[in-house]
């Protein structure tokens, strides 16, 4: 997996491309730790390039969320393929987050 981090305005766009999955899920989560670290933290993850994740990535992903929420943050997520979006909704971690189909749109509604 590889996985980018830029700062575009006040918001961190995090790009991960490749699989989520047990070997990659604890390099995914180790990114977020400085960008969560912060007061009220804006993340847009652009998973436009991640198009398999497993149980391990989802607790990857919903340990995210927790870093984010427990920081009063906001997160979005944008550019999700479809089976990685079905497998968000099927365990119920789509309403944890703001959903955008493409990056453009994600960070107008987080630069607001």
């Amino acid at each position: 997996m590889e996985i980018s981090e830029e700062p575009v305005g006040d918001v961190y766009v995090v790009t991960a491309q490749g699989r989520l999955d047990g070997t990659s899920s604890a390099k995914f989560l180790e990114r977020f730790e400085p960008l969560t670290s912060g007061a009220k933290p804006k993340l847009l993850i652009d998973l436009s390039g991640i198009d398999f994740v497993t149980s391990a990535g989802l607790r990857a992903v919903l340990g995210v969320v927790k870093k984010v929420k427990a920081s009063n943050g906001v997160l979005a997520v944008c550019g999700l393929q479809a089976p990685v979006r079905e497998i968000l909704d099927i365990t119920g971690l789509t309403p944890m987050m703001q959903i955008y189909p493409l990056r453009a749109d994600g960070l107008m509604a987080l630069s607001k």
